[in-house]
């Protein structure tokens, strides 16, 4: 029953043309979008320092408010939400709605009580998300469906659409980074090195072309050369160096680990190919490996290896190194998923206007996928965020509120106009003078602006 009574707290209803963005979360628009409040807008770019800056705010804040921007609301007609849908059917047309549209801008703001100015001091924060894979080798692209009617609302609001696509920063949720690293661990658990490192299907690398053969005799021969120069004390150091100053620097003699070795530049993915099945036929004494390079690309090198067991630790050392670079790109892929880590590890009081799809999409798109039924679905949200007010239920809840506005627009905007008309539209009256207020100052970066009074 507990579960059910939560679930009827959250299940609202979103129109398409849902309301423009909230006071708490975004800059301010009146009706004629004339003023705004100052916001820090965050992208890939600066979002490191900005995700360090809202560790702090977040853990001194009373109550953070989110809004969510989508790429639309509805699939179907038939989808649409209503007041007289029974909760599980209205779970089921939010869980779609989730499953299927994109966000590309969330709306972050902390508020925190300050005793000594009796107001709130408000951080907003808007970053921009885009979901591009950010993992390399995952040829899961990621798809999302767009609703005409969103993204001309996004449009009559100027949002960036370049920019969402250019910095919007990406993110793993929770299932995906585990998914990422339990295939890493798989890849990288063979005790056979040569399937990590590709040698396997190079060794028997079939010379059927005439380039080919001359090629690969070509490398035979100067990789022999080099490796010859290593073992001959007499001429180590001038054959050595006649390798290392090649006009074309297509080898490059370099120390791997405190092992002398060749690094391989300019040569074509198949001549890569011939170099490798060269190395492992004819040279057992060398080890041809691929490591991180300064480039995104890897660096291909030939190592000299003194014995057997120097070569299988000189094997378990780059795969080891290769292991650690590839969980680095999943935990660096995580991106935004560390502030809703944050939202839910403080445990704070989450503030959200008709939020019940935004919720949804936080749990789709960070979490893992939405549960099949909104029984389970109650009960793992709250294991994550455990308070959720919605303020379109507590406008709904007042009698007063109700009977002002409109049932059929409950947007945020239409209650600010409604509730707070001097600073919506402007208007002075002296009636105001008497009325309880809450002081509200914005704070971006180091600019604070002038405190705003919110009227009871």
């Amino acid at each position: 029953m507990k579960k059910l009574c939560m679930w009827k707290s959250l299940s609202t209803t979103r129109q398409v043309s849902h309301a423009p963005t909230t006071v708490f979360t975004t800059r301010r628009r009146t009706l004629s979008s004339s003023s705004s409040f100052d916001i820090k807008n965050v992208t890939k770019s600066n979002f490191e320092s900005a995700l360090k800056d809202l560790r702090g705010l977040l853990r001194d804040a009373d109550f953070v408010a989110v809004d969510l921007e989508m790429t639309g609301v509805t699939s179907a007609p038939w989808r649409e939400s209503f007041d007289y849908d029974r909760y599980d059917i209205s779970y089921l047309k939010v869980k779609d709605s989730a499953e299927k549209f994109a966000v590309v801008q969330f709306g972050v703001c902390p508020f925190r009580w300050d005793s000594h100015k009796q107001s709130f001091i408000a951080h907003p924060h808007n970053f921009y998300i885009f979901p591009r894979q950010e993992i390399p080798g995952s040829n899961q692209s990621r798809e999302f469906l767009c609703q005409t009617t969103s993204l001309d609302f996004l449009a009559k609001y100027q949002f960036d659409f370049n920019l969402c696509v250019r910095e919007g920063i990406s993110y793993l949720s929770r299932s995906q980074e585990k998914e990422a690293l339990e295939r890493i661990s798989s890849i990288y658990m063979d005790e056979s090195s040569d399937s990590v490192f590709g040698l396997s299907e190079d060794a028997d690398f079939p010379l059927v072309r005439m380039a080919d053969v001359l090629f690969a005799e070509r490398m035979k021969s100067t990789i022999r050369e080099w490796r010859d120069s290593l073992l001959s004390k007499g001429s180590c150091s001038s054959e050595i160096k006649q390798i290392s100053t090649d006009p074309s620097q297509r080898f490059q003699m370099v120390f791997f680990k405190t092992r002398p070795g060749l690094a391989l530049s300019d040569f074509t993915s198949r001549q890569l190919r011939v170099i490798k099945a060269v190395t492992k036929k004819h040279f057992k004494d060398l080890a041809y490996i691929r490591v991180a390079g300064e480039a995104t690309s890897p660096q291909q090198l030939i190592v000299y290896t003194d014995s057997n067991y120097d070569r299988d630790l000189l094997m378990k050392e780059v795969k080891d190194g290769l292991r650690k670079e590839a969980e680095m790109k999943v935990e660096s892929a995580v991106g935004f998923r560390h502030v809703i880590d944050l939202l839910s590890s403080e445990r704070k009081l989450i503030v959200g206007h008709n939020c019940f799809l935004d919720v949804a999409h936080m749990y789709s798109k960070f979490i893992g996928p939405l549960p099949s039924t909104a029984e389970d679905y109650v009960s793992s949200l709250q294991k994550l965020f455990p308070t959720i007010v919605d303020t379109k239920i507590l406008l709904n809840a007042n009698g007063v509120f109700r009977q002002t506005l409109n049932k059929s627009n409950t947007s945020l905007s239409r209650a600010f106009v409604s509730i707070c008309p001097h600073i919506a539209l402007g208007i002075k009256t002296s009636s105001l003078a008497d009325r309880p207020c809450v002081e509200v100052e914005v704070q971006v970066d180091e600019k604070r602006l002038p405190p705003i009074l919110l009227y009871s």
